[in-house]
């Protein structure tokens, strides 16, 4: 049978076992209520805290886009303008001759008979370097490095005639000299027509600007030369046009063309024909250079088509005569003069 002591023992642990289970309960309780309360809050706050979150994120992958696209369109252009300078150096090389290759060099063999006595070497004459120098130029550059141009030794000499410079249109001269002009080579302006020009200086001539719109002289009359002296050129610029014999000069002397026949006035399409001296009276000249010179005139002349009288008995294009007894029908547009050193 239990003592008192023991009873009162067991009723004091039993008071504390349910003292300590009731502060357990309360305990709890408190516990889901905070955690209640902390449900129903943080779903409010959520949206606020995702915007403040995702707003510096979202500025950070915008940047790093921008310097991936810029960075991407850079690499692309690099791309592009290595790929174009690699196909334009391929086809620059494939443009380029291929040099044909060549067959090798088979070394020659000499055979010596053993059994014979060696001779004397030979000699072999030592080439002439002077001659083949690169600095020494070939006779034909030689040659034409010495030939002087005429055009400077003509001008001399129209200025001693005291011819005026209204009288020229400097842009239409033209040198055939020997130095000037190559024979071989053909001309687009003259054609054929260059080598019999070839020695001879052409100086142009003005025109009477409402003679040459009136009558289209270029393109509707005929190319014709006049041979001439000295003594004549003078009066004929100052004329404007070919006088007849006979005609009545500015300064009241009757003109005389020293021609065979003074009822014509004959003319010739070649250069070769109207410089013979029947024509073209030679003279002397002593130019600046020291030198004395035959000197030999002439006139490139634009003759009316319909005036013309072909002579006849002619045997070739170089012996044909012109004549005309029309006045005012032949214009000298050209000077020519040929040089013939003494």
């Amino acid at each position: 049978m239990p003592s008192i002591y023991a009873l009162v023992t067991l009723n004091a642990i039993q008071v504390n076992n349910e003292t300590n289970a009731e502060h357990r309960i309360q305990t709890n309780s408190s516990l889901k209520t905070t955690a209640n309360h902390q449900a129903t809050i943080r779903p409010q706050y959520l949206p606020f805290r995702i915007a403040t979150i995702s707003a510096p994120i979202s500025k950070h992958l915008s940047t790093v886009a921008i310097v991936f696209i810029v960075l991407s369109v850079i690499a692309f252009w690099i791309s592009l303008f290595a790929l174009m300078y690699y196909i334009y150096r391929r086809w620059k090389r494939h443009k380029l001759p291929r040099p044909k290759p060549t067959s090798p060099i088979t070394p020659s063999v000499v055979f010596v008979d053993l059994g014979k006595r060696p001779g004397r070497p030979a000699r072999h004459a030592q080439p002439n370097l002077h001659k083949f120098s690169p600095c020494r130029p070939p006779p034909s550059a030689a040659a034409s490095s010495s030939l002087q141009c005429r055009k400077p030794l003509c001008e001399d000499y129209i200025r001693k005639l005291n011819l005026s410079e209204a009288y020229f249109a400097k842009h239409y001269d033209k040198c055939f000299c020997r130095k000037c002009h190559n024979p071989s080579t053909m001309d687009a302006k003259c054609g054929q027509r260059c080598k019999e020009f070839h020695g001879w200086i052409r100086f142009g001539l003005r025109l009477n600007e409402a003679h040459k719109k009136q009558w289209n002289i270029f393109k509707e009359w005929k190319t014709s030369y006049y041979g001439t002296s000295l003594d004549r050129l003078s009066s004929i610029l100052s004329n404007r046009f070919i006088p007849l014999d006979g005609d009545q000069l500015a300064n009241g002397t009757r003109f005389n063309s020293g021609h065979p026949d003074t009822t014509h006035c004959t003319t010739s399409p070649s250069i070769i024909c109207a410089s013979q001296p029947k024509f073209s009276v030679l003279s002397n000249f002593k130019a600046i250079d020291g030198n004395n010179y035959y000197v030999r005139v002439m006139l490139q002349c634009k003759q009316q088509a319909d005036t013309i009288i072909v002579k006849g008995g002619a045997k070739s294009f170089q012996n044909v005569e012109w004549t005309t007894t029309a006045r005012s029908s032949i214009v000298p547009f050209g000077l020519l003069i040929r040089l013939q050193k003494i």
